[in-house]
């Protein structure tokens, strides 16, 4: 496949009951990346992937737990199914830590069963990660805990995903030009500190030239309250999107 691939496995915000935990499979120099797990990505996953050996990388933004806490499942599903390949893990500095100690908590004295060995990647904003085809580039958004903003380069098309937080200049910077932006959305106006709005997504996407935009993460009462508003805005905006799970992306 030479074009990158995004299937949304999730677009909710920790609590939505009727939108998982936001998360993305993204296929990308022949490589599989899934956008974080949280709570409720691995049943979501194994859905779609039938193949012990199907991911390569899982890239982590932050620690809050609908982003990081599905991580023990995932590893455990992965064991029962036979999976015997190296899975590479990306994030922040302690990811390797947070990752050992959340699988013992979840799953005591498991980690000595894993048929398949773990490698973690820590990254540091400003210096790109090459791994096989593709490129890790980050900045620290604005968060309640230290969170990454991400750029996937592939070579061919360009990514970048917010995990949660406020975009900041070095956002823009990162982000300038690129093909998608996945960017969390939680409220409609900046309102909530720390968190991203559906306003300062516009405002990002016209000030970085971002040629279209996937709004995620979206507090469930403003997705409920602002439905029409939401309508009115994708008529607006064509190349502003508002996914579901099950989505799928084409940039070619």
């Amino acid at each position: 496949m030479n074009c990158m691939e995004v299937h949304f496995l999730g677009v909710g915000e920790a609590c939505d009951s009727r939108h998982g935990n936001t998360s993305a499979l993204v296929t990308a120099g022949g490589c599989k990346i899934l956008l974080d797990c949280g709570f409720s990505v691995p049943h979501r996953f194994f859905g779609i992937c039938k193949d012990p050996d199907c991911l390569e990388y899982i890239w982590i933004s932050h620690f809050h737990g609908d982003h990081f806490f599905g991580l023990p499942l995932l590893l455990l599903r992965f064991w029962e199914m036979g999976r015997t390949r190296r899975l590479q893990l990306i994030g922040q500095e302690r990811l390797q830590e947070k990752t050992m100690t959340v699988l013992e908590l979840a799953y005591p004295g498991f980690a000595k069963k894993l048929s398949f060995p773990l490698q973690f990647h820590s990254v540091q904003p400003g210096i790109t990660l090459e791994l096989e085809q593709l490129k890790f580039q980050t900045t620290p958004t604005t968060h309640s805990q230290a969170n990454l903003g991400l750029l996937l380069d592939d070579g061919r098309k360009r990514l970048y995903y917010s995990g949660d937080g406020r975009p900041t200049a070095e956002v823009i910077r990162l982000a300038h030009g690129c093909d998608l932006a996945l960017h969390e959305a939680f409220t409609w106006e900046d309102s909530i500190p720390n968190h991203g709005s559906v306003t300062g997504c516009l405002q990002l996407m016209e000030k970085a030239g971002i040629k279209q935009l996937a709004l995620l993460h979206i507090e469930r009462k403003t997705r409920q309250n602002r439905q029409k508003a939401l309508v009115k805005l994708l008529k607006e905006h064509p190349d502003v999107l508002l996914p579901v799970e099950n989505d799928i992306i084409h940039l070619d």
